[in-house]
C-alpha cells in the first residue's frame, strides 16, 4: 500500500481504478480528471480523515469520502464487477455513472458464498446502480438485464469492447509461407515464478459450489492445444500460441512445451494491451476455448474454432454457462463449436472451419455475430455514448500508439 498526501480537488471526471485507463484517454478529452484507487492500494490521507470523520471505516465509507471531495460531473470505470462502483449514484445522485464490461460475466468467483451477480443483485436493493453500462453485447445485455431492478433507471448500451473496437488486426500475409493456426491461451496471472507450488491444490475460484484449482480448471488448454498442433502438423498449418501473459511470466510457456512436447510451434507473449490483436492476421484459422478475445475475434468475421471443454473435461458437464454462446445458443455441438475435447472432435470443427468458403462461413456465423459480441469499429457508439453525458472526446477513431500501455 501507498500512502498519498496529496488534498483532492474537484474535478469534472473520475476514472473508477486504474484498467482500461489507456483505451479511455484514447477518447476522452476531459483535462479536470482524476483517478479514484482501491485503499488497499493506494491510501490518501485526507480522504482517510474525512472517513474516520463519518464514524465509519469501509470501502464504502472511504469512496464516500473520496466523492465528497471531488464532487464529480460522472465517474467512468473498466471495472464493471467491482461492486464498490455502483454505489456511486446512492453517493452523489447528481452525478453520471458509467461501467463498461470488461469480460464475459459468469458466476465464477473466489468464494463459495456469493458472486459478482448476487452481490450487484443484493447492492441493488440498496439503491446501488450506474447511470449506463455498456455491454459487450446480447450476452453482457442479458447478464445485467437479469440481475439490475426492472424500475432502477439504468440504461444498457451495446458498445462492444473498446479495446477490440480500436484495435486493427493485421493484414492477410497472402502467398508467404503457410496459414496459420492459433490457440488462445486463457492461462492465469501466476507472477513471475519459475515453479508454482500452489498449482493443483490451492483453490483457484468457484462455479456454485464447484472448486477448482488452477489444474482442474486449466489443464483443457493443454489438451487442446496438443490436437490442435496434430491437426496443424497434419495439413501444413504452422501452430501459434497466442499468450495472455508477457514473456516475463514464464509459466505459461512452460505450460504449453508441457503438452506439445515434439511438435513444432510459436510462442507469442503478450507485450502491450493490444498486442493480441495485432499478433492475428485476417487470414488466420483461430481456437478458443471460453475467451471473450475469441468471441471478439468471432465478432469481426475472423474464423474461430470453438472447443469450450472446460467444465466437462473437469468433470462438471452440468455446469454449461462457459459452453459455446450460453445462454443463446442451445446445441452443445454445431459445425464449428464443440464442448468435447476430444481428437475427433477438434478434428471436425477444425476441418470446417478451415476449409469452408468466406461467404458460407460469414452467412453461417452471421446470427451468432450479432447476438453474442457486437463489433463497433474505431468505437462510434461509444463516442455518441460520451456525447449524450456530455463527457469532452475526440470522436471514433483508432487507438494511438502512445496511449497503448505495456504489459
Amino acid at each position: 500500500m501507498k500512502l498519498d498526501f496529496s488534498i483532492p480537488r474537484r474535478v469534472r471526471l473520475v476514472y473508477f481504478g486504474r484498467i482500461g485507463l489507456g483505451i479511455l484517454r484514447n477518447y476522452i478529452t476531459e483535462t479536470n480528471t482524476t483517478i479514484y484507487e482501491n485503499p488497499r492500494i493506494r491510501l490518501n490521507v485526507w480522504v482517510v480523515l474525512r472517513m474516520l470523520l463519518s464514524g465509519e471505516r469501509s470501502e464504502f465509507s472511504y469512496y464516500r469520502a473520496f466523492l465528497r471531495w471531488t464532487k464529480p460531473h460522472a465517474v467512468i470505470t473498466m471495472e464493471d464487477n467491482n461492486v464498490t462502483f455502483y454505489a456511486t449514484k446512492a453517493i452523489r445522485p447528481t452525478c453520471h455513472s458509467i461501467a463498461l464490461q470488461n469480460g464475459i460475466r459468469l458466476s465464477m468467483s473466489h468464494s463459495s458464498d456469493s458472486t459478482f451477480a448476487s452481490e450487484l443483485g443484493r447492492v441493488g436493493k440498496l439503491g446501488w446502480r450506474a447511470d449506463v453500462i455498456g455491454s459487450l453485447g446480447g450476452s453482457g445485455t442479458r447478464f445485467y438485464s437479469a440481475i439490475l431492478p426492472k424500475a432502477g433507471g439504468t440504461r444498457i448500451v451495446e458498445v462492444g469492447n473498446l479495446i477490440n473496437n480500436a484495435s486493427p488486426v493485421s493484414p492477410a500475409n497472402e502467398g508467404v509461407g503457410p496459414k496459420r493456426l492459433i490457440f488462445i491461451s486463457k492461462y492465469p496471472n501466476r507472477g513471475a515464478g519459475k515453479t508454482d507450488p500452489t498449482w493443483n491444490t490451492e483453490i483457484l475460484q468457484y462455479i456454485g459450489d464447484a472448486s477448482f484449482t488452477a489444474e482442474k480448471y486449466h489443464s483443457v488448454e493443454g489438451v487442446v492445444a496438443r490436437f490442435c498442433a496434430e491437426f496443424a502438423r497434419a495439413r501444413g498449418l504452422n501452430f501459434v500460441v497466442l499468450g495472455k501473459r508477457p514473456m516475463w511470466q514464464t509459466g505459461e510457456r512452460k505450460f504449453f512445451e508441457k503438452y506439445l512436447g515434439d511438435f513444432e510451434w510459436e510462442y507469442l507473449p503478450s507485450t502491450t494491451q493490444s498486442s493480441s490483436y495485432e499478433s492475428v492476421r485476417e487470414d488466420d484459422y483461430i481456437v478458443n476455448i471460453d475467451s471473450t478475445l475469441g468471441y471478439e475475434f468471432l465478432s469481426r468475421g475472423l474464423r474461430v474454432a470453438f472447443v469450450t471443454a472446460r467444465m466437462r473435461h473437469a468433470g462438471h458437464p452440468e455446469i454449461v454457462e462457459t459452453n459455446f454462446g450460453y445462454p443463446f445458443v442451445k446445441e452443445s455441438c454445431g459445425d464449428y463449436w464443440t464442448d468435447v475435447a476430444s481428437r475427433s472432435e477438434i478434428f471436425r470443427v477444425l476441418t470446417y472451419v478451415t476449409s469452408i468458403e468466406e461467404h458460407l462461413w460469414l452467412a453461417a456465423t452471421e446470427s451468432a455475430r450479432n447476438t453474442l459480441l457486437i463489433y463497433d469499429e474505431m468505437n462510434k457508439r461509444f463516442c455518441q455514448l460520451l456525447n449524450d453525458l456530455q463527457i469532452a472526446n475526440t470522436g471514433p477513431r483508432l487507438w494511438t500508439r502512445d496511449l497503448i500501455p505495456q504489459n
